[in-house]
């Protein structure tokens, strides 16, 4: 066993380093099926093997880079963001990054709806389901269950912004009524249209969302990037009197992504509220006033209040604002045209640019599977190596989740350190019907759902245009590609409708629910998706990935999924697991469904995660746990 365990690792060695691909090993069989495919499986190794990828011009922005992961931290964990002063971006990335709740997580899109408030339970899973879910879908093995339904984040309750209300977490509101949220005609709280995907190294990303709406492109206002040619910011010229500047931060899309949620009417604020106002809002407030701060938080600890909650009282926002960030962007007494400071103009500028800051310190770089490839035979099971041969040689898996990152949307392999020469951001292959298409590279259409319930990076914005690129090039959009730029016919075939992001499999173990939709509640049901074919593989033909069309060496074996599913959690980080630093937080009260309705409004049911510093704490469950 040692000398087929050694003849192993070095086979799995030599194909992660590219020496050796689609060579299937003795051990683990012979490859069965064939897939047409333009690119070949795609080389992975650690992490610490790539660099983390920031803005080249970021200093010109912030003037001190500490400061701002310390502001970007508190903003990223404080509930006084959310108009209800509930609400933060860690409500739904709370848990590895993403979200674990199981009650009021369902939303409806299109077809039948099990309403507000429902609890999840294992046998809602998956939501489309086969008799036999080891083998395609056929007359002899039918659908015997099928949801078009959502499993995704609450937010806040659907309001209409009227204000602030000076030094109060809570903002003005009127309530409008929810004809689709509610509890006996009682407003719930909303559930967002897709699963909450990690932020635990969403710094590799290119883009960012399901979608790639995030750009890569921080335009310093919104997600939009170079796609809004209006996008300006204000800043302190000559004699501190306000210009107009049009910015555009490269490698950014994490601030992109992180400007969007504070203004979302289903995630985090009243509809028609403004970054201006969320500045206005908090700038005066103390950092993190209703949660506990642990004293030996990482970042936080110094700064923490030792006597009560929050960061030490003479600290607010303004203070960390000015730490953080180059004078010319917040100085002058004078007001916009619309009657706000500089500071408050520009708050989505330091909300991104702050955040990205915090999440590029969220890299998981020390797996099982990391210290694996760095020289440490015992750090993989034989079965997780087994599962690492079929994932890179029968499965194809790395053809789109390769790369350290694993995942084809990294910056490091569409345009980085990775990207082989004429590699493009637009790419061309045949698709699973056979005809050739171009597509965005990193987005595929594997068929969980039908292309036309969520047409993701196909989808667009009503006045900016397409969300994807080989669109925008297709209609003369000219989006910025760097040196590999391909030219898309208006008469040329084009596949992105239904396709999305590739995520990056890393701590994968604790991030379920699965897929764009949260509709598989396991790896294990996650492994035998791809191992039958795609749930939707003729409804979708058009547009899927050539990759889908099912891993004959594995479908119907059990062993066989049991080694992808141990490789797979082979690419937890401990350091997650147990929250240790730099994945420590503060204190964060969670909203899991409402208790009932008192007084005309329902009553959240709160469940506490306790702060940790440094050293961690108790280990986090997967949803296969928390959903028995």
């Amino acid at each position: 066993m040692m000398l087929r365990l050694k003849g192993l690792t070095a086979h799995l060695r030599g194909i992660a380093a590219g020496t050796a691909v689609v060579i299937a090993s003795g051990l683990a069989g012979s490859v069965t099926e064939h897939h047409a495919c333009a690119t070949e499986p795609t080389a992975v190794g650690p992490l610490d093997s790539v660099p983390v990828p920031l803005p080249p011009d970021l200093d010109k922005f912030v003037a001190n880079r500490n400061a701002a992961i310390l502001l970007g931290k508190s903003l990223f964990w404080d509930m006084q963001a959310g108009s209800d002063g509930k609400t933060a971006c860690a409500t739904c990335h709370f848990h590895a990054g993403a979200d674990h709740r199981t009650k009021n997580t369902i939303a409806p899109n299109g077809g039948g709806f099990r309403g507000a408030n429902y609890r999840l339970k294992a046998s809602d899973f998956p939501f489309h389901r086969l008799l036999d879910p080891t083998k395609q879908k056929g007359d002899d093995n039918p659908v015997i269950y099928d949801t078009s339904e959502i499993a995704g984040s609450q937010g806040v309750i659907e309001r209409n912004f009227t204000g602030i209300v000076d030094g109060s977490p809570v903002d003005a509101g009127v309530t409008v009524p929810d004809t689709v949220f509610h509890i006996d005609g009682v407003n719930a709280r909303q559930v967002t249209g897709r699963n909450t995907p990690s932020a635990i190294n969403a710094v590799f990303n290119d883009r960012n969302f399901w979608d790639g709406r995030a750009n890569r492109f921080f335009n310093c206002v919104n997600p939009f990037g170079d796609m809004d040619p209006d996008a300006q910011i204000w800043v302190s010229a000559k004699n501190k009197e306000l210009a107009r500047e049009r910015i555009l931060l490269d490698n950014a899309s994490l601030a992109s992504q992180a400007v969007g949620p504070p203004l979302s009417e289903v995630e985090m604020s009243w509809l028609g509220r403004t970054f201006p106002d969320l500045g206005r809002k908090m700038l005066p407030l103390r950092p993190l006033a209703q949660q506990f701060v642990h004293p030996e938080d990482s970042v936080l600890g110094p700064s923490a209040n030792r006597k009560g909650l929050g960061l030490k009282s003479q600290i607010d926002y303004a203070d960390l604002v000015r730490k953080s960030f180059r004078n010319r962007l917040w100085d002058s007494t004078e007001l916009t045209p619309d009657g706000y400071t500089l500071m408050e103009q520009n708050f989505a500028l330091f909300w991104g640019l702050s955040i990205m800051m915090y999440e590029s310190t969220l890299v998981s770089d020390d797996s099982p599977f990391d210290r694996f490839m760095k020289g440490d035979n015992e750090a993989l099971s034989l079965s997780a190596q087994q599962g690492f041969d079929i994932f890179m040689n029968q499965g194809r898996c790395s053809a789109c989740h390769g790369g350290p990152e694993f995942t084809g949307a990294a910056i490091s392999q569409l345009r980085g350190v990775l990207a082989e020469p004429g590699e493009a951001m637009i790419e061309f292959m045949p698709m699973q019907n056979g005809a050739s298409a171009f597509y965005d590279g990193g987005f595929y259409n594997i068929g969980v759902r039908p292309t036309g319930e969520d047409l993701g990076v196909g989808g667009g914005h009503p006045v900016l245009g397409p969300w994807s690129l080989t669109r925008r090039a297709q209609q003369g959009r000219n989006p910025n590609l760097g040196n590999n730029g391909v030219f898309v016919s208006q008469g040329a075939r084009v596949a992105v409708d239904g396709a999305f992001k590739t995520p990056g499999l890393r701590n994968v173990e604790l991030t379920g629910p699965y897929m764009h939709n949260g509709g598989m509640r396991t790896l294990e049901e996650v492994v035998q998706f791809y191992a039958r074919r795609a749930d939707f593989f003729e409804e979708n033909i058009d547009d899927l990935d050539p990759d889908v069309a099912g891993i004959g060496h594995v479908r119907g074996n059990q062993e066989r999924v049991q080694s992808l599913v141990d490789f797979l959690k082979s690419l937890t980080d401990e350091r997650v697991r147990y929250r240790r630093a730099p994945f420590d937080h503060p204190e964060l009260l969670i909203p899991n469904g409402h208790t009932g309705v008192t007084d005309g409004l329902a009553v959240d049911d709160v469940v506490v995660i306790q702060a940790v510093g440094r050293n961690g704490g108790s280990p986090l469950k997967t949803f296969e746990e928390s959903v028995p």
